[in-house]
């Protein structure tokens, strides 16, 4: 019986043993990526890299340890662990005075898996001189809110646009090494014009590009996916809205036609929105004024003749402070002598209480964290999708619609 015993706890024992090996095998990779150093992963994600994309072929030997150390500026012992990592997922084999070989049958769709395990940073450049209208804080709260999750990190850089290309071109080589997921960028001002100046650094990026295109203009950058704003589209629902409240004498105040492609594009929503179906008791009125000395002055006196009955729309913010200004000095305030919206939420502004179409500053980070995230519909249309977003009607003091 001693015997029987015995025998039933070894068996015990192994089970146990087997138990454990089986659960260290199956967490193995989790254990090599939570363990390693940065210079183990920077090596380990150079020969996935390598080996997925074909550079190091399948029967091809892997370089010494002692090479590897030598490339990466580190010790054999990180060489040997990050080759150990691939040893561990059949990705290589070892085998003594031959070296490590890459294996012949591999599973593609596992080395992609494991390079994505791998790749889980994400690099964020924006403006050095942000004027918060398109983007903000909330954008990046936004964005680590989808991705973090999901396991990815997110570091900020500036936009080197006043440094040159030459300073553009080393940050985007030191993202490169780094091996991170994506890139998005969150331009302002002369940003975008620098951009798509320098457009073939990008070119050689393996990772997946995403930009908001804060004009909503088309850009050519045919290797980068887009968060648009809509010109168009914020322009006819501001156009809708007024219909909507039957306000027929429009005073438009704008830059000057074909200067600008957002505000033009605006303008033209303003009037199809008002116009199509057209169903007000009187035909409506509308007038564009630029935003000149003069423009002004007409738009000053346009106001004063409609006593009440007219309704400014300013293609930014800025535009409709100048107004307001002017209206002051004649005794001319908002909403009791006109209403007044404007486009662009901009802080800067804020003391005059303007109703604006402010475009949604979270979502826009929202939107870029999930295309990064579910890259299945990105796989075969890379720097092919454009989302556009629509703005956000924010009602203050200047009108307020029904």
């Amino acid at each position: 019986m001693f015997e029987y015993i015995i025998r039933d706890n070894v068996c015990f024992v192994n089970g146990i043993i087997i138990f454990f090996v089986i659960i260290i095998d199956f967490f193995d990779f989790l254990i090599y990526i939570e363990h390693m150093n940065k210079e183990i992963k920077k090596i380990y994600k150079s020969l996935l890299q390598d080996i997925a994309s074909g550079k190091i072929q399948p029967k091809e030997i892997l370089p010494k340890e002692v090479e590897l150390a030598a490339k990466f500026k580190t010790n054999r012992m990180n060489a040997q662990r990050a080759v150990n990592a691939l040893a561990s997922h059949n990705i290589v084999s070892r085998k003594k005075r031959i070296g490590t070989t890459v294996n012949s049958d591999l599973d593609h769709e596992k080395l992609e898996e494991l390079l994505k395990e791998t790749n889980r940073s994400i690099y964020v450049l924006y403006s050095m001189t942000p004027h918060w209208i398109h983007w903000n804080e909330a954008s990046f709260a936004g964005l680590e809110e989808i991705v973090e999750p999901k396991g990815f990190s997110v570091t900020y850089c500036n936009i080197p646009t006043g440094s040159g290309r030459t300073e553009y071109k080393k940050l985007l080589n030191d993202i490169s090494e780094a091996g991170a997921s994506a890139l998005v960028i969150f331009p302002d001002g002369h940003d975008s014009i620098f951009l798509r100046d320098n457009a073939d650094l990008l070119l050689d990026f393996q990772m997946p590009i995403f930009m908001l295109n804060r004009g909503g203009e088309p850009m050519a950058l045919d290797m980068v996916s887009f968060v648009s704003t809509d010109p168009f589209g914020d322009g006819v629902n501001v156009g809708t809205l007024l219909k909507k409240n039957n306000y027929h004498n429009i005073l438009i105040v704008t830059y000057g036609a074909g200067t600008a492609f957002w505000a033009e594009r605006r303008c033209e929503g303003i009037e199809m929105g008002i116009l199509r179906g057209n169903k007000l008791p009187a035909a409506p009125k509308i007038r564009r004024i630029l935003n000149t000395e003069q423009g002004l002055k007409e738009a000053t006196e346009a106001i004063e003749q409609a006593k009440g009955d007219i309704t400014v729309v300013a293609i930014n913010n800025e535009y409709a402070a100048d107004l307001i200004n002017l209206c002051s000095s004649k005794g001319l305030t908002t909403p009791k002598d006109y209403k007044l919206i404007a486009f662009d939420d901009n802080p800067l502004y804020r003391s005059y209480n303007l109703t604006s179409m402010g475009i949604p500053m979270k979502e826009v980070g929202e939107v870029l964290g999930n295309m990064i995230c579910d890259d299945s519909w990105l796989k075969d249309h890379k720097g092919k999708i454009s989302i556009k977003l629509n703005s956000k009607l924010i009602v203050r003091e200047t009108m307020k619609p029904k």
